[in-house]
């Protein structure tokens, strides 16, 4: 058994390439569950803020203080909306013949794809607010760690479920044999 390894360059031009119309977008819906999640968070956080000035005794001008809390809170949230809302269309993915891509990030932009082989398992998750809008989302691990190595957030039950079942497949016809 006396084989030769050869490492033959690949030519950039005969890639195939990845546009725009390939991506999914994921349901818009979603972003209603990222405004009111980050919502509760940062009305907890401006009632900490109240109550850290109405608890302490020390403070001369109350009024300035409960402002300060108040609008510093109502900034950030107020940032945190068009943020979001600004960085939700570019949550996508994308299914190809041998992977699953899922792009996203607004300032640092993230793409990550996953072959299909690697694989271990795929699960479904659902929050409190993903069950309200009847929305799921796709866990998708490979082999050496305890986390998910993607998600893909925002799907309706039915294309999560078709997700899921098209990777499965997949998976299974890319093992290789024992």
């Amino acid at each position: 058994m006396n084989e030769s390894f050869e490492n033959l360059p690949v030519s950039i031009d005969t890639l195939p390439e990845l546009t725009p119309n390939n991506f999914n977008t994921i349901e818009r819906t979603y972003l209603k569950v990222s405004l009111i999640s980050n919502s509760i968070f940062f009305a907890i956080l401006m009632i900490g803020g109240i109550c850290l000035v109405y608890f302490n005794d020390d403070i001369d001008r109350p009024l300035l203080a409960y402002g300060l809390a108040i609008g510093s809170v109502g900034f950030l949230w107020l940032f945190n909306i068009i943020f979001v809302s600004k960085a939700f269309p570019k949550k996508q993915y994308a299914l190809r013949a041998r992977d699953i891509i899922y792009t996203k990030g607004l300032l640092w932009s993230t793409r990550t794809s996953i072959p299909f082989n690697r694989i271990q398992h795929v699960e479904l998750k659902q929050g409190p607010f993903e069950r309200m809008f009847k929305l799921n989302s796709l866990k998708i691990f490979t082999a050496g760690g305890q986390t998910s190595d993607l998600v893909v957030p925002g799907l309706s039950e039915e294309k999560a479920l078709q997700l899921k079942e098209f990777i499965l497949g997949k998976t299974a016809i890319d093992e290789p044999a024992s």
